[in-house]
């Protein structure tokens, strides 16, 4: 299951994709975003972009990394292949966007090699390190789609950055795009005075982010699965046990089976919420994660603790918070 963080920047990407061709692969006209799921694998790319050059189509695969992944290449070249094969053997060209300097990715190519040495596979693509880039790039570029991206680049983080960025944002009423700003942001404000300086510059749209989808999503988006899944299988249960019982009987019952399914389905999908949190921004502190969410069985407290832990900067806060939530 997708993680917040990629919804969140796939639902980025897709909101400006031509954007993003621009950026990356200048000269090439954006075409059409395609259906991101590799259905040989059922497994997701970021993004898919088909383009054109000289009249000539392609595509573009597009990934964007917030911590490191081992792994990283071979699930480039992997993607690359499928996304090929799936659409009519077109060309592809693969982007690893790295957010910050610990999801670094081996420059290309990368090689694979038969037992004796020999050379099976050379993959090119492309990494993009945000923080070598400087501000400018993105605050002058040529979409406003990339604007959220502008505190993890080179001097980002500086307030005429940060203000230009907050600025044309709001001028042109990009909400979602302001409000992934404000949570990309908190990937590089570690310090208190600037994490609160950092979340004054959002104060006066406050009230317009939180009907943000970001905001919403984050939070709710597995307390509603596990409603619409719970209330069905509680009603189903119901209904069979009211059929010897009485169908008044069996409904109402059903309907107290569906509560409680609901109940436990939130507590699973919030603890899980929990730990892709945790493994995505603090990995080093999961397993703590693990046993703390295993022992609370409110689904309040830890819808609670889950936007309390998206607010957490560093792994020492986000352990502080975990021990808060075990005692109550």
């Amino acid at each position: 299951m997708a993680g917040p963080w990629d919804n969140m920047t796939k639902r980025m990407i897709k909101a400006n994709p031509e954007h993003f061709v621009n950026w990356l692969a200048a000269g090439t006209t954006f075409v059409t975003s395609l259906d991101n799921e590799l259905k040989s694998q059922h497994i997701y790319a970021d993004a898919l972009l088909r383009i054109m050059k000289e009249e000539m189509p392609g595509l573009l695969h597009l990934e964007l990394q917030t911590y490191y992944d081992p792994k990283m290449e071979t699930r480039l070249l992997e993607y690359n292949v499928l996304a090929s094969r799936q659409y009519d053997h077109l060309p592809v060209y693969s982007y690893v966007i790295c957010l910050r300097e610990e999801a670094d990715v081996t420059n290309p190519p990368f090689i694979r090699r038969f037992l004796n040495g020999e050379e099976t596979h050379r993959f090119y693509y492309q990494v993009i390190r945000l923080w070598l880039i400087p501000a400018e790039a993105l605050l002058q570029a040529d979409g406003i789609g990339l604007l959220p991206l502008v505190t993890l680049t080179q001097g980002g983080k500086e307030p005429e950055a940060v203000k230009m960025m907050i600025d044309q944002l709001a001028e042109a009423k990009e909400w979602d795009l302001l409000a992934i700003s404000r949570v990309l942001g908190g990937l590089v404000y570690k310090k208190e005075p600037e994490r609160e300086w950092f979340k004054r510059r959002f104060n006066m749209f406050q009230d317009i982010l939180r009907e943000s989808w970001v905001y919403q999503e984050i939070g709710q988006e597995f307390l509603e699965q596990g409603f619409e899944k719970g209330l069905e299988q509680g009603l189903e249960k119901g209904l069979e046990q009211g059929l010897a019982k009485g169908l008044a009987k069996g409904l109402e019952q059903g309907i107290e089976m569906g509560r409680e399914e609901e109940r436990r389905r939130r507590i699973q999908d919030h603890r899980q919420l929990i730990l892709n949190l945790i493994q995505l921004r603090f990995p080093e502190i999961t397993e703590q994660a693990a046993q703390q969410t295993r022992s609370i069985d409110d689904p309040e407290l830890l819808q609670s603790l889950n936007l309390k832990l998206l607010a957490a900067q560093d792994h020492d806060e986000a352990k502080k918070i975990l021990f808060e939530a075990g005692k109550q």
